[in-house]
């Protein structure tokens, strides 16, 4: 269960309501509109909130998301690379 404030976090930030991935064309403009709205909201809010973690950025078509993270411990910054794929074409088999 989550506390209150992860509640208030999340409240913040807004809904997606399309359901669609990259396989849907037509759907998928709409939905990636959506990702990035939450995600930029999301950064708004924990800048705001001196809590500035991580970049992210995409591909055009939202497909490769790379970008980094990182944390404070003990006064030394640990930073790492990230990177990752949606799939959108068909596995072949």
């Amino acid at each position: 269960m989550a506390d209150e404030s992860t509640r208030k976090a999340v409240s913040q930030i807004p809904l997606l309501k399309t359901q669609a991935g990259p396989r849907e064309r037509a759907l998928w403009p709409q939905r990636l509109k959506e990702e990035y709205l939450a995600l930029i909201r999301f950064v708004e809010n924990n800048k705001a909130a001196d809590n500035d973690w991580f970049r992210l950025e995409s591909n055009a078509d939202g497909t490769r998301w790379t970008g980094t993270c990182w944390f404070v411990h003990e006064l030394l910054r640990y930073e790492f690379r990230l990177e990752f794929d949606i799939p959108w074409k068909n596995a072949t088999l």
